[in-house]
């Protein structure tokens, strides 16, 4: 995947969203070494950068090219990926890989897809294990950074995007978990998380911490 190009010094969402405590990631280096967290870690961002350009490739251009080294968990996803569209013939996939930048608020980012069910909407991939569940967990970051994501994107483009779907693939598995937002959830959650990160991460950043 190319490397982005904002044009500005603004944080990315996940840069902001990264100030925030995440519970369950800590106890995972927890009850693991050091080593065994960042090979993990690295995989996990190769497999999920491959997955998503897959999905780019199936979305703009009709195909899917699959040249990994993870052939099993990449083939995973995108089964579920196919599962998903299937499953939710009502959620048209239109445009994919966005880059957007909010001049009022200062971020950026780059949303996965958009989509229409009716109207249009936000959709976000992400990538999970199932393990010991039937689908894989949807954590309060991924509603926080689709909600960041319909924002800006409205703020850029003028539009009034009142719904996002946060989607996670398996990569263990055939399976996926759907996570719809309204409205109110998407404004609550900019409001009282997302711009209460960026403030954390503005003033961090100006201290120089």
């Amino acid at each position: 995947m190319a490397k982005r190009d904002y044009g500005n010094s603004f944080p990315s969402v996940t840069q902001v969203l990264g100030v925030l405590r995440k519970i369950g990631l800590e106890i995972w280096f927890k009850n693991n070494t050091a080593q065994f967290c960042n090979e993990k870690s690295k995989k996990g961002k190769e497999i999920g950068t491959q997955i998503h350009e897959c999905i780019q490739n199936h979305i703009d251009k009709q195909e899917v090219k699959l040249e990994t080294q993870y052939a099993e968990e990449v083939t995973n996803a995108l089964n579920s990926f196919m599962r998903f569209k299937k499953e939710h013939p009502e959620i048209k996939l239109k445009k994919a890989e966005i880059q957007i930048t909010s001049e009022k608020y200062g971020y950026n980012g780059t949303l996965d897809c958009l989509g229409n069910n009716g109207k249009l909407v936000l959709v976000d991939w992400k990538t999970g294990e199932c393990k010991e569940r039937s689908e894989p967990k949807i954590y309060p970051e991924h509603i926080d950074q689709a909600c960041a994501y319909v924002k800006a994107y409205n703020e850029e483009k003028k539009t009034n995007i009142k719904k996002a779907y946060v989607v996670v693939l398996a990569k263990d598995a055939i399976s996926y978990g759907i996570r719809e937002i309204e409205e109110q959830e998407i404004d609550e959650s900019f409001e009282n998380v997302f711009l209460s990160a960026l403030k954390i991460y503005n003033y961090q950043k100006q201290k120089g911490r």
